[in-house]
């Protein structure tokens, strides 16, 4: 939960910078990859690595880079303490109705009362003063919707790997550096045009330090929700303790960055935690 919180604050400083999301998350995953391939070759070695280990481990690496560009994306045009929150509702609400869509689960009354509270979420942070306040409320609000439904799919993706098969360690390195490659590719198309291939990537010292940092931060906390997974922890609890990160960021970018904070909004991050308890 530390460690998550640590990242998103990092991703929020590089686009505070303008950054572009993904160099800075594609460097930190080159950072991060080489960090487990190391433990991983030694705690672990490479018995467990199976093809299927390793498609698994790069789609749902592809999936988690989409999904932090996105949240990073969005941190241009709303504030931390409007984005977390809501991302942290809309993400569990959607683990919900996919549970009921195509697992026939049911809901319990402590989930109904979850989905009200934090239905006062987004009536709470998206006023008229808010949308004066914020560079594109509007466009926020789609990214942070689209990010937390790649972040449920990645949850769900998680558990079930790491309780199939042994390599956790393994597992976060391909993950990071079987995506990273793909990140890359999207940094070169995008900059076609600007000269040669190196020429097109941003090697700005500030962002490899930057991106060094994230990197490691990264890893560690990747590895530590998996390996949370693996020592039997349910997804609901998992996920419920984990997504607590939100409070890190948000008093962090309140005092780093003076983002605009009231009773309000505190009564919603209060109620979104609240909601995500309850929704578990």
């Amino acid at each position: 939960m530390i460690l998550a919180g640590l990242h998103v604050f990092i991703q929020r400083i590089g686009s505070s910078r303008h950054y572009k999301s993904n160099e800075l998350n594609t460097y930190s995953s080159f950072i991060a990859g080489f960090i487990a391939l190391a433990l991983g070759t030694v705690l672990e070695g490479w018995q467990e690595v199976t093809p299927l280990l390793a498609l698994i481990a790069v789609a749902n690496g592809t999936f988690y880079l989409l999904g932090s560009n996105l949240r990073m994306d969005a941190m241009r045009y709303i504030d931390t303490t409007i984005l977390l929150p809501l991302h942290k509702f809309i993400s569990p609400l959607f683990a919900l109705l996919i549970g009921l869509t195509f697992f026939n689960e049911s809901l319990s009354s402590a989930q109904w009362w979850g989905i009200l509270l934090g239905a006062l979420v987004p009536l709470l942070l998206i006023t008229k003063s808010e949308r004066k306040r914020q560079s594109n409320l509007t466009k926020g609000l789609v990214l942070v919707t689209l990010s937390a439904f790649i972040v449920v799919i990645n949850a769900a993706v998680n558990k079930e790997v790491v309780t199939t098969f042994e390599s956790v360690i393994m597992f976060a390195a391909i993950s990071h550096l079987g995506t990273a490659p793909l990140g890359l590719l999207a940094s070169y198309i995008k900059n076609r045009g600007e000269g040669r291939f190196m020429s097109r990537l941003n090697l700005n010292p500030g962002l490899l330090r930057l991106s060094i940092a994230c990197g490691i931060v990264q890893f560690a906390s990747f590895a530590a929700f998996l390996f949370a997974f693996a020592e039997g922890g349910p997804l609901a609890i998992v996920y419920t303790v984990h997504s607590l990160y939100i409070l890190i960021p948000i008093v962090l970018s309140i005092i780093f960055f003076n983002e605009h904070w009231n009773m309000r909004k505190v009564v919603a991050i209060g109620a979104s935690i609240a909601a995500l308890m309850l929704l578990r």
